[in-house]
């Protein structure tokens, strides 16, 4: 007769790995923001020349505006 093999690892003791991307504790969000046309080409502009993204344009520009207060 044929021995049977027994499986002595249980699942639980196997350390879990979550799926997907890791959560991050400040996780940013996406918003709409409803400008001018011509407001927008000038903060186009404006994120190219200084090499940023225009999210991160206007982030910043918020920080500076709250700063202010």
């Amino acid at each position: 007769m044929a021995e049977k093999k027994v499986d002595t690892t249980s699942k639980s003791e196997e350390p879990k790995r979550g799926r997907g991307r890791p959560r991050v504790a400040n996780k940013k969000k996406q918003y709409t923001l409803t400008m001018r046309p011509d407001m927008y080409f000038v903060a186009q502009q404006e994120a190219e020349r200084r090499g940023i993204s225009f999210s991160a344009l206007i982030a910043n520009a918020l920080v500076e505006y709250l700063d202010r207060k």
